[in-house]
């Protein structure tokens, strides 16, 4: 009877099309053994052993299911969202966001350059960021993930409780905020009933940011993710990859440790913030030719803008709005880690 219980408590876990599937990977694998006991006897416990393997499958299924669910999910958001719905939910995320620190940094663009360019063409650093916007309310979490990460990509990184704890702070931090609940409601009100609740918007961003999977072509160590890349930087051999925060890159300068050469190209985001392009070198020698970043914007409108793109225009420009009918674009690009795809990298395009 048990057994039995244990099979319709995974059937229900299964929505519509999967049910046959679902139903038919556990009789393949269990069927044999329930007959196999009824006719030998089976060996020591065949209940307990008919258990654990109903067990083993149901676990298998459920996955599945899970994987099928989030997969239905992008499809929909892809399928549900306009052109006209990214450029009004892009606008209202700028709106919305209070933590904006444009106001309170400095920004010192000094000399244009380009990528080919070698000479220095700014004596002092780009940023200058006072201590107040350090202890912010959603950029001290953001900050404090910094230093989880390693920047080669074959590195193997182990991720602490302490860390855990931080990733957790970050992601609930920012799902208070304006651009975020903007977002998640934006979601709901498309029908996703999959977002309906909290856990469920907290899975959804430690998924797509926080999901390890391997960048070197090896594969053998699942040494990155999308908030390393996106927000901080790393390192394939000698080729800099991500660089997309300006809190990163100000850190980076206070630590001698980013040499600003020039601007390549900007654009003001109606006085919400800036997209630069730029030439720096990270630690003395790793050239970073052409680093395009969001500049004085908070943490959760970049998490914001970066989620709603990856999931509605994925592998594409997706063409959004700043305020003062601002247009710029952002880039995503997608990978598989455990066979789901998540986010690889994205950033803005002007």
């Amino acid at each position: 009877m048990r057994a039995w219980y244990i099979l319709v408590l995974c059937a229900t876990a299964v929505r519509g099309d999967d049910l046959a599937h679902a139903a038919g990977q556990i009789f393949n694998q269990i069927l044999p053994n329930l007959i196999g006991n009824q006719v030998t006897g089976g060996s020591k416990d065949p209940t307990t052993n008919t258990l654990n393997q109903i067990g083993t499958v149901v676990g298998g299924v459920v996955d599945y299911a899970k994987k099928k669910g989030y997969e239905d999910m992008l499809k929909q958001i892809k399928e549900s969202t306009t052109d006209e719905d990214l450029l009004k939910l892009s606008e209202e995320m700028f709106n919305a966001d209070v933590n904006n620190a444009l106001a309170y940094i400095q920004v010192n663009v000094q000399g244009k350059t380009s990528p080919m360019s070698k000479n220095d063409e700014a004596s002092s650093n780009l940023l200058n960021v006072p201590e107040n916007v350090w202890n912010g309310p959603t950029i001290k979490p953001f900050v404090a993930l910094f230093d989880n990460y390693h920047k080669n990509v074959i590195r193997p990184e182990f991720q602490t409780p302490t860390e855990e704890s931080e990733q957790t702070t970050f992601i609930n931090t920012i799902l208070a905020t304006g651009p975020i609940r903007s977002l998640m409601s934006f979601f709901v009100n498309k029908g996703l009933t999959q977002l309906n609740e909290y856990p469920e918007q907290v899975e959804l961003l430690r998924k797509l940011w926080f999901t390890k999977y391997a960048r070197h072509w090896t594969g053998l160590c699942k040494c990155s993710c999308a908030f390393e890349n996106v927000f901080m930087a790393e390192l394939k051999s000698n080729t800099v990859l991500g660089l997309h925060s300006w809190l990163f890159f100000a850190k980076r300068e206070l630590d001698h440790k980013a040499n600003y050469l020039g601007y390549i190209d900007k654009l003001d985001l109606g006085g919400k913030g800036l997209i630069l392009k730029q030439h720096s070198v990270l630690s003395e020698t790793k050239d970073a030719p052409e680093i395009t970043m969001f500049v004085g914007t908070s943490p959760e409108l970049e998490t914001a803008l970066y989620t709603l793109c990856y999931l509605a225009r994925p592998d594409q420009l997706c063409k959004l709005r700043a305020p003062n009918n601002v247009a710029f674009s952002i880039q995503t690009k997608t990978i598989r880690a455990d066979n789901l795809p998540v986010i690889d990298t994205a950033s803005p395009v002007f």
